[in-house]
């Protein structure tokens, strides 16, 4: 069975990040943390790949892209 897990962690992740970081950086952290056998979810979307993931966070500015990497957007993230 897939761990699943809540895309907070992955937010806080970026958040105690020192900089910004790559796409490919961010996706090598996940799976040396939590291995490859996982799925993601939020509160409104269940199952999702990392890039699903990934994208859903960006589609809703919960992390941005910058020229130097991606970093959270901490002003658009719920604490419940």
């Amino acid at each position: 069975m897939k761990q699943d897990i809540h895309g907070h962690t992955v937010l806080n992740l970026l958040l105690s990040a020192e900089k910004p970081l790559s796409r490919l950086q961010l996706e090598g952290m996940i799976e040396s943390e939590f291995g490859s056998e996982v799925c993601f979810h939020t509160c409104s979307q269940q199952g999702l790949t990392l890039t699903e993931l990934l994208d859903f966070l960006l589609s809703k500015k919960k992390i941005v892209e910058l020229d130097s990497g991606l970093t959270a957007n901490p002003e658009r993230i719920c604490h419940h």
